[in-house]
């Protein structure tokens, strides 16, 4: 994965004050407001015709800039916050890891393009009257411009375990640039539809899509109970699974030589997780606004107020969360973060098998906030549950 965190971030501060943070910050309780009552369709049109109103006006802003050779950042970082309020309508419907497959596309690993500018669609209206068509029929839908994840169709319907992407067409010609997205749209439903694919994404071999033995856990209520007690003292930190320090500072002279240390070995990785954010690569994680539900939080995090760094400790990772018959070994430099599971008699005819957690999952435990004991075990029982389908798909003549 290329949407990576350890991007060195450029010189860009957010802003600590912008006319459009009223309809942000508002916008954002509007979402936990829905998040307690998803039934409520007519709210969740409501937040989207507000959404494409604030994004277009952040687009026009991003377009004066250029036109006059001014600095287009602050509007672009503005605009990307918004579309992380879409991101929010899309995950509080459909399950996150479904939604990373709407995300990247299906010939590389690379993320697929996005759509563009709001204000540059021609067929936008059609596309808002089909969104209201749906929603009028009581399926929950999300215009996917207003969002960074939703990346294929124009709408996408998500009343179902995944989510169902759907192009609108304003035009009959059919170009080869709409051969093509009808071609990634309709592998990405066979992908989707049969959890597995043969050279999905330029890959090898067989992608498998398998089912989580147990729901993601999650760190964020001690992220959040930090970030509040932060608030009164300045700084805090707490550890999670003996291998994972999470800092938070607030105020302006912390002690970096305490926050900073603490750990049993020199193999430590650092996250500047508000850079993630600043330098707008969340990409199709699960997004901060709804892991930062109180609104205080969310305010000082977008503002830069608020800062957040985990240490990964690597070795205390590898020894304390090897399950029994796996051994661990991390491997991370700048650009990549993996974890191989080695496995002990996994298969009879190999005697160490093994599995790499890749930088997408390993990420997750700074922008998820999941917890590193739920990223080993799950990986653990997806490879040991689908054991016989990965030997099946590795060797066909044992079928």
């Amino acid at each position: 994965m290329r949407q990576t965190p350890y991007a060195a971030p450029d010189s860009f501060d957010p802003p600590a004050e912008n006319r459009l943070y009223p309809k942000l910050f508002e916008i954002h309780r509007e979402v936990h407001g829905l998040s307690q009552d998803l039934d409520n369709l007519s709210r969740l049109l409501e937040i989207q015709r507000r959404l494409i109103d604030a994004i277009s006006e952040a687009e026009r802003e991003i377009r004066g800039a250029k036109r006059d050779n001014g600095d287009p950042r602050e509007w672009q970082y503005v605009r990307y916050n918004f579309l992380c309020l879409g991101d929010c309508l899309a995950f509080l419907y459909v399950d996150r890891f479904a939604l990373k497959q709407t995300f990247f596309d299906v010939d590389t690993v690379n993320p697929k393009q996005s759509g563009g500018f709001i204000i540059d669609k021609a067929g936008a209206a059609a596309e808002v009257s089909l969104l209201e068509t749906a929603i009028s029929h009581k399926i929950p839908a999300v215009l996917c411009d207003i969002t960074n994840v939703l990346r294929y169709g124009d709408i996408c319907l998500l009343g179902d375990s995944d989510p169902v992407p759907i192009e609108v067409k304003s035009s009959t010609t059919k170009d080869s640039r709409s051969k093509r997205q009808k071609q990634k749209l309709k592998s990405l439903f066979t992908f989707l539809a049969l959890d597995r694919s043969d050279g999905f994404r330029g890959l090898p071999g067989t992608t498998f899509r398998a089912e989580f033995a147990v729901p993601p856990k999650s760190y964020s209520g001690q992220l959040q109970a930090a970030i509040q007690q932060a608030s009164g003292v300045g700084s805090t930190s707490f550890e999670v699974d003996g291998c994972l320090k999470v800092v938070v500072i607030i105020e302006d002279t912390p002690d970096y030589d305490v926050l900073f240390s603490g750990f049993g070995s020199s193999r430590v990785l650092v996250n500047a997780v508000n850079q993630i954010k600043t330098n707008k690569i969340w990409g199709c994680y699960y997004p901060y606004p709804l892991t930062l539900s109180e609104p205080a939080h969310y305010e000082g995090f977008v503002k830069g107020k608020i800062h957040i760094f985990t240490f990964l400790d690597m070795a205390a990772f590898e020894d304390n969360l090897a399950l029994e018959g796996t051994r661990l070994s991390v491997e991370a430099d700048e650009n990549d973060i993996q974890c191989q599971i080695h496995f002990s008699n996994l298969f009879a005819d190999d005697k160490e098998a093994y599995f790499i957690i890749g930088e997408h999952m390993m990420c997750r435990m700074w922008t998820d906030f999941l917890c590193p004991s739920w990223v080993v075990q799950n990986s653990v029982s997806s490879v040991v549950n689908n054991a016989e389908a990965i030997r099946r798909a590795a060797d066909p003549s044992q079928c």
